[in-house]
């Protein structure tokens, strides 16, 4: 087979040969694109890929572990003052709708929250709880948007 082929290059001409050595080099430089550069190029875009998030994935498992560790640290403040309107002031600042505050009692409200991003309410959540008014009873339920509402008791400590 090797010898058929010699035999067929020998008796090319000068400019055929020039031609068939081309067309071998621009054959191989395809082959070695497609075969070994194209492929590598992928794997090191998707290798970079995994590793940008594997880093924002620890980047937030860090800082929800420090947001779990910062509560026991704290020393429980106690809440002053009425509760129903700082609820009411404190969510309008943080950007949550409520729909109602009902004060049940002194140190006790139900709050009814149409809609709001689950990471603001729960952000909301959690300052509030620094301030020293615990959640008792909370349900929260998807809405349309990526969004959810929630019907929730809160108490002053």
């Amino acid at each position: 087979m090797i010898e058929n082929v010699r035999i067929w290059f020998v008796r090319l001409s000068q400019r055929e040969k020039i031609l068939v050595g081309i067309a071998g080099l621009l054959l191989v430089g395809l082959v070695g694109y497609y075969a070994i550069v194209r492929p590598m190029v992928g794997a090191m875009e998707s290798a970079e890929e995994r590793y940008v998030d594997a880093v924002e994935r620890q980047t937030r498992i860090e800082a929800k572990v420090a947001a779990l560790q910062q509560p026991a640290d704290m020393e429980a403040t106690k809440f002053n003052g009425a509760l129903d309107s700082f609820v009411s002031q404190s969510a309008g600042e943080t950007g949550i709708a409520v729909a109602s505050v009902t004060p049940q009692s002194d140190s006790r409200v139900n709050v009814v929250v149409k809609s709001a991003k689950p990471t603001a309410l729960f952000g909301w959540l959690a300052r509030i709880e620094r301030q020293g008014i615990a959640v008792e009873a909370l349900s929260v339920n998807p809405t349309s948007n990526q969004a959810v509402s929630a019907t929730l008791t809160l108490r002053s400590q």
